[in-house]
């Protein structure tokens, strides 16, 4: 490791612990339902602040925080690194070592879904059985279907059968991953909201007695039929 790399890594970590509290730890577990084993408890937004006018990717540095195993020095790894340099083999490390419904969610935003090929990593992180690397591939697909995403219409409703599919699942970290993508999808454009909606009727018919499936679809149907979805969707593109 790089001695200038570690010092760097070194004094962001001594800054991550300034700014936590033990109140926020807590409030990360009790509130938030956030895995603490590796937690110091600084907010997100202060780690924002801590990166804001370092050099950006720093791949070194990222790899370095991110082998710290502390929490809020993980999620600031996913900040720093470079989405070039992300190989197969480091994606699948850094997803496997996901322990927490934030920093899975963050890691996909920040991270995961601006790699080469995105949908086909989501994909693959889909099929795997572990509940956070699922949980990621469905964040991922989340991520490219916001409105500001260049991911195509064609794109997404090639990934509505997976949602289909999932939607079962009956861990509550992999099926409101589901669900958010979902709805993620029906939001983007009005072209795809009555593709979203054909998908959670389908699920609604496929799983009769599946509460987690039934779940995913009654909700993503009440937010997208409610008025003020409809009006928003209308005026995108």
């Amino acid at each position: 490791m790089n001695p200038v790399t570690r010092s760097r890594a070194e004094e962001l970590i001594r800054r991550i612990k300034r700014h936590a509290t033990p109140a926020f730890k807590e409030q990360m577990q009790k509130r938030f339902g956030i895995q603490t084993q590796y937690a110091v408890g600084t907010p997100v937004t202060t780690l924002r602040l801590l990166v804001k006018g370092l050099p950006r990717p720093d791949q070194d540095l990222a790899e370095t925080l991110w082998a710290s195993r502390i929490h809020e020095a993980r999620i600031m790894a996913s900040m720093l690194a470079d989405p070039a340099q992300m190989t197969r083999e480091k994606l699948d490390a850094w997803a496997q070592e996901l322990n927490s419904w934030d920093i899975c969610d963050l890691c996909a935003g920040n991270l995961f879904a601006r790699v080469k090929n995105p949908l086909k990593l989501a994909e693959r992180w889909m099929k795997r059985e572990d509940e956070f690397v699922r949980r990621a591939g469905f964040a991922v697909l989340a991520a490219l279907s916001v409105p500001r995403s260049k991911t195509t219409d064609e794109e997404l409703v090639k990934m509505l059968p997976l949602i289909k599919n999932h939607a079962c699942d009956a861990r509550p970290m992999v099926y409101k991953a589901v669900n958010w993508a979902l709805r993620n999808i029906g939001k983007k454009n009005p072209r795809l909201t009555p593709k979203a909606v054909a998908c959670a009727q389908e699920i609604l018919d496929l799983y009769e007695d599946n509460k987690s499936a039934r779940w995913v679809a009654t909700n993503a149907l009440w937010e997208l039929n409610l008025p003020k979805t409809k009006a928003m969707v209308a005026k995108r593109k």
